[in-house]
C-alpha cells in the first residue's frame, strides 16, 4: 500500500506536473509565434540574480584600506561595468574612508567567494 502511495505521489503528481508545464510552454511558443514579440530579459536582472548580494574578494586594490583579498558584499548593480558594495575588516565590521561605506567598483575587479 505505501509502495502505491509514493509511486501515485512521485510519479504521476511529477508526470503531470511536467505535462502542465510543458504545455504552458507550448502557448507561450506560440503566443511569440502569432504575436511577433519575444519575451527579452534584461542585461541587469540577469547580474543581479547572479551578483546581489552575494560575498565578494577584491581581485585588485582599490586604495590603501581596499586591497586585493578584501571581503565583501555586491548591494547593487549599476550597470554592466560597474556595481556598489560595502567591505568588511578582518573582525568583522563595514569599512568606512572618507564618510563613505559603499564603494563604486568595477566588474573585473572582484570574484565571487565560495
Amino acid at each position: 500500500m505505501i509502495i502505491f502511495e509514493i509511486f501515485t505521489e512521485i510519479i504521476l503528481e511529477g508526470i503531470i506536473y511536467k505535462f502542465f508545464r510543458f504545455l504552458g510552454k507550448g502557448f507561450n511558443k506560440m503566443g511569440e509565434l502569432f504575436t511577433g514579440t519575444k519575451k527579452e530579459i534584461e542585461p541587469i536582472k540577469i547580474l543581479e540574480k547572479k551578483f546581489l548580494y552575494k560575498k565578494i574578494e577584491l581581485t585588485k586594490s582599490l586604495n590603501e584600506r581596499l586591497k586585493s583579498g578584501q571581503k565583501g558584499v555586491v548591494l547593487e548593480i549599476i550597470n554592466k561595468n560597474k556595481i556598489f558594495a560595502e567591505f568588511y575588516d578582518k573582525k568583522g565590521k563595514q569599512i568606512e574612508l572618507n564618510n563613505k561605506l559603499v564603494f563604486e567598483i568595477g566588474m573585473n575587479q572582484f570574484r565571487l567567494k565560495k
